[in-house]
């Protein structure tokens, strides 16, 4: 008899961490997230923000039209255990959860496909070389259902950064990110071969949804290029405080 995992947070000593169905490890953790999954709960049809008592979206790119993305997709909330696992994986090094995410993200599109079956392409959101962190989980979801779907794997990516930018984190307020993505973010990113995503309606992967101000570049950025449409799909969707107001 194959032993039970152990749980999500405990991936380490998990013996399906890369190995059998991905619906394992994401039925996994959705046990282990189930405070932060955003199930059940009223969202915003562009971020999928929960939305509040009076139904309305309070996120700044939603209301435009010039956001360039049309929608954007959240295995759950920044909190809790998810959000603690995505800062060891991202800032501390543990390498090892890079697989475990992207697992957890192909389980995700397997469970939801019918949201993702007119998805040409699926790209990582460009991040700070050398190590980066969002690429690795791309890959890794690549390779669990990369036959389901075309991802953008190699060395030659679709889109990237020409040079290191300032880490968004030290954008505080949110003009600051809107700010930080127009005069940092935008000229660094080039997509190196437009015929690569031309005509191509595009995912873009990331690992945690704000405001979309990063998102939008990317969007942007690729629709230039002669994409037909972008979308996201985020590990997790910051909750905004309602006690202070976001412009």
């Amino acid at each position: 008899m194959q032993p039970p995992p152990p749980g999500f947070g405990s991936c380490g000593r998990c013996p399906y961490r890369q190995t059998g169905p991905v619906e394992r490890c994401w039925a996994c953790a959705s046990a282990g997230l189930a405070a932060t999954l955003l199930d059940g709960v009223a969202r915003c049809s562009v971020c999928d923000q929960p939305l509040g008592e009076a139904d309305a979206c309070d996120n700044y790119w939603c209301r435009r039209e010039d956001r360039g993305f049309d929608v954007v997709w959240a295995l759950a909330r920044h909190a809790g255990l998810l959000r603690e696992v995505i800062a060891r994986y991202k800032y501390r090094s543990a390498a090892g959860f890079g697989p475990v995410l992207g697992r957890m993200l192909a389980g995700y599109l397997l469970a939801n496909s019918p949201c993702f079956e007119d998805i040409d392409l699926i790209v990582a959101c460009p991040g700070r070389p050398p190590r980066d962190h969002v690429v690795a989980i791309v890959d890794a979801a690549a390779e669990c259902v990369g036959d389901l779907w075309a991802f953008d794997v190699g060395p030659r990516r679709c889109v990237v950064k020409r040079r290191p930018t300032v880490p968004m984190m030290t954008a505080g307020s949110p003009l600051s990110r809107r700010l930080w993505a127009a005069c940092d973010l935008r000229p660094a990113l080039v997509v190196p071969d437009r015929q690569r995503v031309a005509g191509q309606r595009i995912l873009v992967v990331d690992d945690v949804f704000t405001d979309g101000s990063t998102l939008r570049e990317v969007a942007l950025a690729l629709l230039a290029a002669g994409a037909v449409t972008v979308s996201g799909l985020v590990l997790a969707r910051q909750p905004w405080s309602r006690a202070r107001p976001r412009t």
